[in-house]
This record gives C-alpha cells, structure tokens and sequence, in this order.
C-alpha cells in the first residue's frame, strides 16, 4: 500500500506585540455571556426584589429582559456587521464619537474595577466562613483571603485568554446545573411526588394577590433587577478574541432572551410558589430558604458553595473586562499606550495586573476604613451601565442610518427599525428619569452624572492623540 500523504500543517504565526489572541470557541463565549448573567445577585439579592414587589417581580424580570435582549440585539447589528473592529467599546465609538466613548469607557472601567473590590471582600469573608476561621481573626483572614482569590483569577487570565475562556465556561455551567437542579427538585416538590407537602403554586396569588404593593412598583423596582442581570455585554469583548467573532455573536444575541426567561423568571416562579413573597426575608437567599422549606439536606451547605462560585465566576470576568476595556482605551490613546503590551500568546499582560492590583488596593482600603463610601461608589458605578446601553442603542440607530444613506444594509438587523431601537432606548432613559423620582436612588444617579462629567472634564484636558491613534480613529470610518 502506498502511504496517504498528510496535509502539512502550517504553522501559526507568531502573534506580534500589541496583538491579542483568537483562541476562543463559541461554547466560551455562549457561557462567558450565561455566566455575566447569573451571579451572586440572583442567589442573594433577588430576595430584596421579592420584598419590594412581591410576585409582580416576575413582570420586572420579563420587562427587564426584554429590554436588555433588544440593547443586545442591536449591539449584535452592529458587531456583525464590523466584527474586526473589537468589542462594543469601539462601536460605540463608531456611532457616538470618541469623546462619548472616553467618558463611558473610563466609566464601564470604574464598574468593573469597583466589582473586582467587592468580590474580593465577598470571596474573603466566604472562604472565611469555610475555613471555620474565629471571629477575632476575621480582620486579618479577609485582608489575606480576598487578594489571594484575585490574585487566582489574575493567574488564569494571565496564562491565555483560553484559560480564561476554560474557567468561566466551567463556572458558569456549575451556576447553571444548580438552577437547573433546583427547577426540577422545585417542580418535583410542587407536585408534592416523592412525599413532598410544601408549596403549592396558588401561593403566587394567595397572599394579597399579585401584586400587593401596586403596580407602579413593577417600573420602580427595575433599576434594582437590570444591574443583577447585566454583564451580557461581555460576550461581545470575548467575542473579539474568539475563531469567529460575528457567528459567536450572533448565537449569543439570538439566545439570550430565552436563558433569562429559564434562569431567572422560572426559578422566582418556583421561590414564590414553595416560600410566600411576604415570608421573604431580604439579605437571605430566596433559594436557600425554598430549598430548606422543602428539607432538602445539605440545602445550606449546597448554597454557600453556588454562591462561592458564583462570586469567583464575577471576579473572573470582572478582571478579563477591565482588562480589555484598558487595553482598547490604550489602542485609541485614552489610556496609556505601554498598557497594549501583549506576551507572545496575545494576553494584555499589563492590563490585567493593573487591573488586579488596583482592584486589591481598592478593596483592602475599604476594609481597613470601613465606611458606606464604598458601598456607595459601588452602587453608582452600577448605575453607569445604562448609560453604556443607552449609548449602544444611539450608536446603532447612528450606524443604522448612515449604511442606509449608501443603500446599504446589514446581515443581521434589529428588528422594526427605527421604531424598536428608539423604544429601548427611551425605556432606559425613563428608568434613569424614575431613579431621579426615587428617593432611595435619587442621590445615587445624581452622583453617577457627576462622575461621568469628571471623567469628561478629564478628557478636555487629555485630548492629544499619536500618529498610532490618530490610525486607528481612521480604521473605523
């Protein structure tokens, strides 16, 4: 027999400075997406929704997701059509202008950096409560504890943006075994099989009907549930880095919707039917307290280790977002320039220690000076990523009318266009106009705007661009 030829394989070529990897598939990027959805606020902080609305909050969530799987729809328009270009960052840039981008690229930083610190100090304070540390130690545990967890998360990024892609994959889909499993052991106990007695689903109504606050704490409460559900658009920073960036996106935005239906709308539905909204307690797990009410063994111990990973999985994706927010603001000369150094597998080496080590000094200077500052500049923070949303909207309605001056238009589209692209965005502007109404968020918006206009302040003063921004400005045209 004469031997078969093998195809030679040629070899990649290595990656030049400044150059980030494709190492990517879609199965990192589809759970990269899943995992920004689920974090610790829908084990913990769903609890003070159910409080605040009742079982109204069902609507909340649907509403929400709408609106987040339209802003995704459009911000998949406009990744589809120039996948080249990078992460939403510079489509936003494309439709909105570079001083906008600074602005809301410097604040999208400052909401990733803030998260860094505070699942730093989450992951200490559990990893505490494991170990079975005493209370007069706690201090220095958590000061130990917490910058070791990062310091972990920093070395996963730091080996390859597929290390990175590997860990949150299998993070996010522990996250989504559990709710899975819970759903199912939920259904199960709702149909009182296997000697079950608890729950019935009339609880959702029952208790002074659906919805016992009003209606009008449907609308006040989103706010509170858009910032547990965002982190989505991290999918598209990945996306970037993946084999192929526009069917990856694609893939993304067409499912999203559906994951926070499943995920979030049902797995409330089963809390509300098994534990009634009123009995609630807010600060405890709503999950917890449905799997202890039907006396599922270990039900505690079960929860704490979802909420651990939970925490790494944030802490994970929080530092690969900083990371890459610096390095695009670097390519464009709104960051310093050495920050696009890459190693020779194409990770931004530099950026994510900065990044890990400013998150740590955060962190450790809000322990050692406890106070409500930081818990403050945290919420504000948050509040930054509607304006992100919004601004992604307004670039695509831009983008949208510019390729159509030319006749020309794109592959994947959002739909009734311009009537659907105006609604999102003007359903995100009422949400910033109903926290101004809001007593309880009315400082914490206003502090959001003094923030973003420091940062523009800034920007006046550091307009200056190389020869290497000034290419890359004209990339985008």
């Amino acid at each position: 027999m004469i031997p078969k030829k093998h195809k030679e394989q040629v070899p990649t070529p290595p990656l030049k400075d400044g150059e980030l990897a494709h190492t990517l598939e879609r199965r990192h990027v589809v759970m990269i997406s899943m995992g920004g959805i689920i974090g610790a606020g829908l084990f913990v902080g769903a609890s003070a929704s159910i409080h605040a609305t009742g079982p109204a909050v069902l609507l909340s969530y649907v509403i929400t997701g709408l609106m987040i799987f339209f802003v995704m729809r459009m911000l998949g328009e406009l990744v589809i059509e120039r996948p080249e270009i990078g992460s939403f960052l510079n489509h936003i840039r494309r439709g909105m202008g570079h001083n906008v981008t600074f602005v809301l690229g410097w604040g999208y930083w400052l909401f990733w950096i803030s998260a860094i610190a505070a699942e730093s100090i989450a992951g200490g304070e559990m990893l505490q409560h494991y170990m079975h540390i005493p209370p007069e130690y706690s201090f220095a545990a958590t000061m130990v504890l917490g910058p070791l967890l990062v310091i972990a998360m920093m070395l996963t990024n730091l080996f390859s943006v597929r290390g990175y892609g590997e860990f949150e994959f299998w993070f996010a889909l522990i996250k989504i075994v559990a709710i899975a499993a819970f759903i199912v052991i939920g259904g199960i106990a709702l149909s009182h099989f296997f000697g079950f007695k608890t729950g019935s689903v009339s609880n959702i109504w029952s208790h002074h009907g659906f919805f016992p606050n009003g209606v009008i704490a449907i609308f006040t409460i989103i706010p509170t549930v858009l910032f547990t559900v965002t982190g989505s658009e991290v999918a598209t920073i990945a996306a970037a880095e993946s084999d192929k960036p526009a069917e990856n996106v694609a893939y993304a935005t067409r499912t999203i919707i559906f994951r926070i239906v499943a995920f979030y709308v049902v797995s409330i539905a089963i809390i509300l039917s098994i534990v009634p909204w009123d009995q609630v307690v807010p600060g405890i797990s709503p999950f917890l307290m449905a799997l202890q009410a039907i006396k599922i063994p270990y039900a505690s111990e079960i929860m704490e280790f979802t909420i651990l990973i939970a925490i790494l999985s944030c802490l994970n994706s929080s530092i690969y977002a900083t990371s890459r927010t610096l390095f695009e603001l670097a390519e464009y000369d709104d960051a310093p320039r050495w920050l696009i150094h890459t190693t020779s597998n194409g990770v931004p080496k530099r950026a994510i220690i900065t990044a890990s080590v400013i998150g740590i000094a955060i962190s450790i200077a809000s322990y050692i000076s406890p106070s409500h500052t930081f818990s403050y500049l945290l919420s504000c923070a948050g509040s930054i990523i509607l304006f992100v949303y919004i601004a992604i909207g307004l670039s695509q309605i831009n983008v949208r009318k510019k390729m159509q001056t030319v006749n020309k238009l794109p592959i994947f589209q959002m739909w009734l266009f311009p009537y659907l692209s105006w609604i999102t965005v003007l359903s995100l502007a009422a949400v910033i106009v109903a926290m101004l109404f809001n007593d309880t968020s009315r400082a914490q918006i206003i502090i959001t705007c003094l923030i973003l206009a420091i940062i523009g302040i800034i920007r006046i003063f550091t307009h200056k661009y190389s020869k290497t921004g000034e290419m890359k400005h004209s990339e985008l045209k």
